[in-house]
């Protein structure tokens, strides 16, 4: 037996096979026959896949936070200035002395009294000695004596710029203690939800072979 393949069909779902031009030759004689036609036909199965995706939420509720700031504690501490007011002068313009005072004035005024008289008498000595003037100087002397002189000077009224003043301030204290603030924090556990997807298979059609012998 020789067979020659003329030609092969190809379609999607139809696959033919033409065997054309078989020659059968039986002795000497020999004759021709046409080869039966094989028809072969498919259906692919059909698959159909549906999914839903996974869902996932993570929610983190806030923490709670309290902060507290206690008040600082501030210390203050002021002592009294020193304030010094001196009238003396004021007194002695209005002639109101101490003891004190009155006795170191007479006591200065005695020296310069004393050193006057003593000029006085060496002057009147002199004036003695010099009998050829011809006069009467003891009795000028005398009359000059016998005179008691002296001044009143009234104090006048007193005066502000006789007044001193003098004020020492102190330094004052400042001591500040502070206070730390006071932190609560509590913290929220993190919410998880999970639902879980799917994946759904379905065999839409079933896978289907079709044979036909066409002679």
């Amino acid at each position: 037996m020789r067979e020659k393949l003329a030609g092969i069909t190809h379609h999607p779902q139809v696959l033919c096979f033409n065997a054309i031009g078989s020659i059968l030759n039986i002795g000497k004689g020999g004759g021709g026959k046409m080869m039966p036609r094989l028809s072969i036909q498919t259906n692919q199965a059909r698959l159909g896949i549906s999914t839903r995706n996974a869902v996932q939420t993570i929610r983190q509720p806030e923490a709670e936070m309290s902060i507290q700031q206690p008040e600082a504690k501030v210390r203050i501490e002021q002592r009294p200035g020193q304030l010094t007011i001196d009238q003396t002068k004021a007194w002695h313009n209005i002639d109101l002395k101490s003891i004190f005072v009155r006795t170191d004035e007479m006591a200065s005024e005695s020296v310069q009294l004393a050193l006057q008289g003593i000029g006085r008498v060496a002057s009147e000595g002199d004036e003695l000695m010099r009998i050829e003037n011809k006069g009467n100087s003891i009795a000028a002397q005398a009359e000059r004596n016998s005179h008691y002189e002296f001044d009143i000077q009234p104090g006048g009224r007193p005066a502000y710029d006789l007044v001193d003043l003098h004020y020492t301030p102190h330094p004052t204290q400042i001591s500040i203690e502070k206070q730390d603030p006071v932190i609560h924090a509590q913290q929220r556990d993190k919410e998880f939800t999970y639902q879980p997807g799917e994946v759904n298979m379905e065999l839409e059609q079933y896978p289907d072979v079709n044979i036909d012998w066409k002679v």
